[in-house]
């Protein structure tokens, strides 16, 4: 078969590899349709992610067509469904829970096992879910993202929040966070061309963080800080910024990755009683809501922040969203398979 392969650092190649078998089982086979770009996936190929080794087939978020029935999942062959990627232990004490993405055991298609840049892959047959379009269908793992990012918040009806980084997950956050019931939220970038599709997305405000000073601007319209601040990007900068930005006793949820270390101002959590808290991944519970949201059609329509082309652009559209001018949020590949 053929898949998108990274290769190396800023080098991702479309060739022929040989076919997967069946690494577990239980696990059901696949041929994938749609697949989005993720951010973390553009740091693996910048070489700054630290779960991710070449060459490696990535691709966590996507839609794909069952090769064979899956009974327990009132799914048939043929049928387009979407999967929960998170591979885990069940047994654990986390998994028990319901709070899968702790599992120590955790792995990850796309990561641990070979992902949906390939034009086939296997996947645990209990984490399949029926989706209705291909390319919203490939949506539902990041949506999934921002609604844990949400719920880590607390976003209440009424609150201010700030979303830093207006990639998908960003707008994601910031649609999640309004229709939690926040009065104002507020997104900011650098990319001008991203700020301008968080409107699509429920945004009430939009800071360019390249031409205008954000602890400014905060300071100006929120005297006293927001009441919560999503950093979406992950670097050492925008962590620095979530704190110096929400009010005392706020809440800083940091779901970007782009960086590890970071130092930040521990004195300050300290003394304003910051509630910093990380946001990886999701329950089972959160993504069936994203499933649940993403089939009754709630996303905004697919205009400027989306775009769809075939796989064999991804070296293309890899090299574009890491080194710009990355016009959209999401690029969204497909293997030729749309109806």
């Amino acid at each position: 078969m053929k898949a998108l392969v990274w290769t190396a650092p800023h080098k991702m190649e479309w060739k022929e590899v040989p076919d997967v078998e069946r690494p577990v089982e239980g696990w059901v086979r696949g041929v994938s349709v749609a697949v989005g770009i993720c951010g973390s996936e553009v740091s693996a190929y910048l070489g700054h992610n630290e779960l991710r080794r070449p060459p490696l087939v990535m691709g966590h978020e996507f839609s794909m067509r069952l090769m064979e029935d899956v009974p327990e999942r009132g799914l048939n062959e043929g049928d387009l469904i979407t999967v929960n990627p998170l591979v885990t232990c069940g047994q654990c004490r986390a998994c028990r829970a319901g709070q899968r993405q702790l599992c120590r055991q955790r792995r990850i298609i796309g990561i641990d096992f070979p992902g949906s840049f390939g034009e086939q892959l296997w996947v645990p047959a209990s984490q399949c879910y029926k989706v209705t379009d291909e390319v919203y269908g490939s949506l539902v793992e990041p949506l999934a993202c921002a609604v844990r990012a949400g719920s880590q918040a607390g976003v209440q009806l009424g609150d201010a929040v700030m979303v830093i980084g207006a990639g998908i997950i960003g707008l994601m956050s910031a649609w999640v966070a309004r229709e939690r019931g926040a009065s104002r939220v507020i997104v900011t970038d650098t990319n001008e061309t991203r700020l301008v599709q968080a409107a699509d997305w429920g945004a009430t405000d939009t800071v360019n963080a390249k031409s205008r000073d954000v602890d400014e601007w905060v300071a100006e319209t929120f005297p006293e800080g927001v009441d919560a601040v999503i950093d979406a990007v992950g670097f050492e900068s925008t962590r620095q910024t979530s704190l110096r930005v929400v009010r005392r006793g706020g809440r800083v949820v940091w779901i970007g990755l782009h960086e590890n270390a970071s130092q930040v101002p521990g004195n300050q959590v300290v003394r304003d009683e910051i509630e910093v808290v990380g946001s990886f991944c999701y329950t089972d519970e959160e993504f069936s809501r994203a499933v649940a949201l993403v089939n009754a059609g709630s996303l905004p329509a697919d205009g400027r922040w989306l775009d769809v082309r075939e796989m064999a652009q991804g070296p293309d559209a890899f090299r574009e969203q890491a080194e710009g001018p990355a016009p959209f949020a999401k690029i969204v590949l497909t293997h030729g398979r749309l109806r």
